[in-house]
């Protein structure tokens, strides 16, 4: 689950209920933060070293007793140096939206320690509320925490194990995306029940044809290249023609570009 689901009520309740889970952690909690002031120090020794899908990481397992009744969690601790500056990004994204939520007064409950930790509030009769930004503690933040994240588990101890669960619900996030915006389900736009069934099965075998390609891109390194769409964008315009008879088929000018993937993707059109 997603840092937004996360509160001490909503962990409270999926423990009493014996659900297995695994969610992502903010940095800002104090708790969080006290566990990577133990290992900051300490997460980039040799035997820390992790390497997942081309991701160089730096990991860490702390045994976490939660709440009154002690029950057992692990925090799941990762370091990625590379991915440091795109934290910086990601949190002052988020420093703007709870700017929004204090001057609005739309406040949101899980928010509040970010209220009180990064902001300076100022309320005066005449100009009513004034909200500033804490550089320093930014700063501070910054530079202690950026490039760490933390999952929280009550079920897998190993934390690459751990991380790649996490991150697989995005093949099934990316999967509807795919159905919505690539492939055109936002409507059906259909009049009868076999209509629709027909449309789901061709939206289903299209489905698999572009998971299949996405798992092909990122084993081959295209997808640090292009998205999905791109490629497909950019082969657009190569085109066979296939004559009957004697004269086979013809191709249309091959780019620079669809020779690389063609290549990267083992097609080989002559065939």
């Amino acid at each position: 689950m997603d840092k937004g689901f996360y509160s001490q009520k909503n962990v409270d309740e999926l423990l009493a209920a014996k659900d297995k889970f695994i969610l992502a952690v903010p940095n800002r909690l104090k708790w969080v933060q006290h566990i990577i002031d133990e290992t900051r120090d300490t997460i980039q020794n040799p035997e820390s070293y992790r390497k997942l899908d081309g991701e160089i990481l730096y990991v860490h397992t702390k045994l976490y007793p939660w709440g009154k009744e002690r029950r057992r969690c692990y925090v799941h601790l990762y370091y990625n140096a590379h991915a440091a500056a795109e934290a910086i990004d990601s949190f002052t994204e988020e420093l703007l939206t709870y700017k929004e939520e204090l001057e609005s007064g739309q406040m949101v409950s899980n928010h509040e320690d970010a209220y009180k930790t990064f902001f300076v509030i100022k309320e005066t009769p005449v100009r009513g509320r004034k909200v500033f930004f804490n550089n320093e503690t930014i700063q501070k933040y910054r530079n202690q925490y950026a490039g760490f994240y933390a999952l929280l588990t009550n079920d897998i101890k190993d934390p690459v194990e751990a991380l790649r669960v996490y991150r697989n619900k995005d093949t099934v996030e990316k999967c509807f995306d795919d159905l919505k915006n690539q492939l055109d389900m936002k409507r059906l736009r259909i009049h009868s029940a076999a209509s629709m069934d027909g449309r789901l099965f061709v939206q289903f075998i299209a489905l698999i044809f572009i998971s299949a390609l996405r798992k092909k891109m990122r084993d081959t390194g295209l997808i640090d290249k292009y998205t999905t769409r791109e490629l497909l964008l950019e082969m657009e315009t190569l085109t066979k023609v296939r004559y009957s008879g004697k004269y086979g088929h013809i191709l249309t000018e091959v780019t620079k570009p669809q020779s690389h993937i063609l290549e990267s993707l083992g097609i080989n059109l002559e065939t």
